[in-house]
C-alpha cells in the first residue's frame, strides 16, 4: 500500500518520476482519480507493485455497456524501493515495493462517453473509469486529489500502513467537464441588463444581466447572473431549476421603477435571482439548452425579451454540460463577466465559497455536477431524480405502460423514441442517474467527508386525492430514490411529522447497480422491485405543518427548526449528511416547509443570509 518516504526519498522519488510517484504497493498513484481531464489527452498510469517482475493488468469501462473490457497489462520493475515496519524494540522489518507504468495513450472514446445508444449522449459529459490489478481478486486501490494531500502530509517510513489509511478508491477516475471531444465554454456575452436599486430593507444595488456562453463548440446557452453592484468579493450560488421543455423556462418582470415584480402564474426566476445578491451573493442560473429566459419589462433601462438556449433536451445529461460551463466561467473567468447595461457594465467580484442547489430536474443535475467535480463547498438538493431505473419500475407500479414510465423518467432521444432499460438502452439510464455514479464511489471520495450535504424529499408518492389510476398526478420522484442516495453517502435519514408514520421500508432493485432490468426480446421487467428496510429517526413530531390528516396545497413553515448538524454519538466523527423528509410533501408543496431549515443551512455554512429557494413562487417582494 502507499506510504510517505522521509524527506530525501520523498525528494528522490520527485526527481526520477514526478510528484506523482509516492511509493505505492498494490496501488495507483498516478493521476489522481476523480479529477478533471480532457478527453483528447494521452493517459499514463503510475503506481506500485509488491512484487519485482509481476503482472498488473489494466481495465477501463466500455461506458456503452458498463462492462469492464481488457487494455492491457504492465510489468513492475525488477528492482524496487526499500521500506521499513516501525518496530517498538528495534528497526523494523524492512519490504520493497516495485514500481510501475502503463501508457494507455488517449482512450477510444467508447471509454469516455455511451457513443452507441443515441446521439443526445455523444457530447455528453466525460467520465472514464479504469481499473488495475495484480490478480484477479487483488484491485489496486486509488486516490483522489484530496486524499493524496494527505497522503503527503503523513511522515512514516511504514509506507504501505499508510496508504491503506488514505486510500479512497478502487478506481481510477477522470472527468471531460466540457463534454466529449468538446472544449471549454466561451467567455461570457453580456446582453442585456441594468442596475437595480432596493426601494427598502437595506439592501445592496444589484447590477443583473441576461448574458450568453457557448457549450460543445457551439451550442449558445443563456443565464441569469445578479451580482451586487459594488464591493466583494462575494460568495457564489448556482440554483440549477426544475422542469424541462416549456415547464423549464425562466421568467421575470421588471417595474418602471427598475425593481422586479412577480409574473403572473409563473415562477419568479429573475426575483430569485436579484433576492440573492441584494443579500451579498453572485448568483447565477442556466437556462439549459432548449430552455428559454423571458423578461417582461416597463422600465426604459431594459427591454422585453425572450432568448431561447439552443439544442435539444437531454434530461440530466447535457445540461450538466450547460450547468458545468457556467460554473467554469464563474469560478476561473471571473474576469470576462460583466453585469448590468452593457455600455456601463459591472465586473463581478467571487469569493472562493461556492454553493449549489437544484430542485426537480435541477436536484439532480446538482448531483451530477458535483459528482462530475464542480468545485462546491456544500450543496442542497430538493425533491432530485437520483435513479432512472427505480423511476422506471416505479412508473410500472403505477399502472403507466412501457412507454409512459419510460418517458416519465426521462429516458428518451428527442423527436425520436423512448428507450427502455434494457441491455441495449440501460447505460442511457445510467448515465443520467446520480445513485450509479454514487454507486461507483464519486460521492465517497474524500472531500464529501466534511461537505456538507442536505436533500429535502416529501413522503407522498402519489396524491391520495386521485390515486394510481391517474398517472399524471403522481409525484415523478418517489421517495425511494433519495433513500437510495442517502445511503451512498450514508446520510442519517430524519422523518419530520408523526413517528408512527415514519417509513420503514422503501422500494428497491435487487442485484447489480445499473445492470438491465427489461429483458430485450419479451420487453418484460427483469428485477421488479423489491423492499429494503430504511430506518428513519423521526424529529418535529407534533409540527402542524406536517401533522395535518390530508395533503395541503401548501405546506406551511414548520415552527421548529432542525439543529443540524447532530450531535455526533461519542466516539463517532461529526455527520454532516443529510435526508429530511416531510410527511404530506409531495413534489410541489413544500416550498414553505424547507425554506427555514434551507435558510438555517447555508447560513451556518456560508455566514451569509440566503435569498429565497426557488421552489417557493414569489422570491422578491421587497
Amino acid at each position: 500500500m502507499l506510504s510517505v518516504r522521509p524527506a530525501v526519498t520523498l525528494i528522490a522519488c520527485v526527481l526520477i518520476l514526478t510528484v506523482a510517484c509516492l511509493p505505492l504497493s498494490a496501488q495507483v498513484l498516478s493521476p489522481s482519480s476523480r479529477t478533471s481531464a480532457e478527453s483528447t489527452a494521452k493517459v499514463t498510469l503510475k503506481g506500485y507493485a509488491p512484487s519485482p517482475g509481476e503482472k498488473v493488468t489494466i481495465n477501463a469501462v466500455d461506458q456503452n455497456t458498463g462492462n469492464f473490457v481488457l487494455l492491457g497489462t504492465a510489468m513492475a520493475a525488477m528492482s524496487g524501493d526499500t521500506f521499513r515496519v516501525p518496530s517498538k524494540r528495534r528497526l523494523g522489518a524492512t519490504y520493497k515495493l516495485y514500481p510501475w507504468t502503463y501508457k494507455a495513450g488517449v482512450p477510444a472514446a467508447k471509454y469516455w462517453s455511451p457513443q452507441s445508444i443515441v446521439a443526445d449522449l455523444m457530447t455528453s459529459q466525460g467520465h472514464l473509469e479504469l481499473q488495475a490489478s495484480t490478480a484477479p481478486n487483488n484491485i489496486l486501490e486509488t486516490f483522489s486529489q484530496p486524499a493524496f494531500s494527505a497522503l503527503q502530509a503523513v511522515h512514516s517510513p511504514d509506507f504501505s500502513r499508510a496508504a491503506q489509511l488514505h486510500t479512497d478508491g478502487h478506481t481510477t477516475v477522470r472527468f471531460d467537464q466540457d463534454g466529449v471531444n468538446s472544449g471549454p465554454a466561451s467567455n461570457w456575452a453580456n446582453v442585456q441588463g441594468m442596475v437595480s436599486v432596493p426601494p427598502s430593507g437595506g439592501y445592496l444595488s444589484v447590477a443583473w444581466s441576461v448574458g450568453s456562453y457557448t457549450v460543445e463548440g457551439n451550442k449558445t446557452i443563456y443565464a441569469l447572473i445578479c451580482s451586487p453592484a459594488t464591493g466583494g468579493p462575494y460568495p457564489v450560488v448556482i440554483y440549477n431549476h426544475g422542469g424541462i421543455l416549456g415547464l423549464g423556462n425562466l421568467h421575470g418582470a421588471v417595474t418602471a421603477a427598475g425593481w422586479t415584480t412577480p409574473p403572473t402564474g409563473t415562477s419568479d426566476d429573475l426575483g430569485q435571482c436579484i433576492d440573492w445578491a441584494k443579500r451579498g451573493w453572485v448568483f447565477a442560473m442556466s437556462s439549459y439548452r432548449n430552455e428559454s429566459i423571458a423578461i417582461t419589462s416597463s422600465s426604459s433601462e431594459f427591454q422585453t425579451g425572450t432568448w431561447t438556449s439552443q439544442g435539444n433536451p437531454e434530461f440530466c445529461l447535457g445540461e450538466v454540460t450547460d450547468v458545468m460551463g457556467l460554473a467554469d466561467l464563474l469560478l476561473h473567468h471571473t474576469s470576462t463577466i460583466k453585469v448590468g447595461d452593457p455600455a456601463h457594465p459591472k465586473q463581478i467580484k467571487v469569493s472562493d465559497k461556492v454553493f449549489m442547489y437544484g430542485w426537480s430536474h435541477g436536484g439532480c443535475i446538482t448531483y451530477r455536477a458535483v459528482e462530475q467535480g464542480a468545485p462546491v463547498n456544500a450543496f442542497v438538493v430538493v425533491e432530485g431524480f437520483t435513479d432512472v431505473r427505480l423511476g422506471y419500475l416505479d412508473g410500472l407500479g403505477i399502472g403507466l405502460t412501457a412507454e409512459q414510465a419510460a418517458a416519465g423518467s426521462g429516458a428518451y432521444q428527442w423527436l425520436v423514441s423512448y428507450y427502455l432499460p434494457d441491455a441495449a438502452g440501460v447505460m442511457g439510464y445510467n448515465w443520467r442517474s446520480a445513485h450509479y455514479f454514487a454507486s461507483r464511489g464519486d460521492l465517497s471520495i474524500e472531500k464529501f467527508k466534511t461537505m456538507p450535504i442536505l436533500i429535502f424529499h416529501g413522503d407522498v408518492d402519489i396524491n391520495p386525492d386521485v390515486g394510481p389510476t391517474d398517472p399524471a398526478k403522481y409525484n415523478p420522484v418517489f421517495l425511494d430514490q433519495p433513500v437510495a442516495i442517502a445511503t451512498d453517502i450514508g446520510a442519517t435519514k430524519i422523518f419530520v411529522g408523526p413517528a408512527a408514520l415514519a417509513p420503514t421500508s422503501a422500494s428497491c432493485i435487487s442485484g447489480t447497480v445499473g445492470a438491465p432490468i427489461v429483458d430485450s426480446t419479451t420487453q418484460q421487467p427483469l428485477a421488479p422491485l423489491g423492499s429494503c428496510p430504511v430506518l428513519f429517526t423521526a424529529m418535529d413530531t407534533a409540527d402542524p405543518c406536517v401533522s395535518v390528516s390530508t395533503v395541503p396545497a401548501q405546506l406551511p413553515k414548520c415552527s421548529t427548526v432542525l439543529q443540524l448538524p447532530l450531535t455526533a454519538p461519542s466516539g463517532q466523527s461529526q455527520q454532516l449528511h443529510y435526508l429530511v423528509v416531510y410527511h404530506n410533501m409531495d413534489h410541489f408543496n413544500g416550498g414553505l416547509a424547507i425554506q427555514a431549515q434551507f435558510g438555517r443551512f447555508v447560513e451556518q455554512n456560508f455566514g451569509t443570509q440566503p435569498g429565497c429557494d426557488g421552489v417557493a413562487i414569489v422570491c422578491n417582494a421587497n
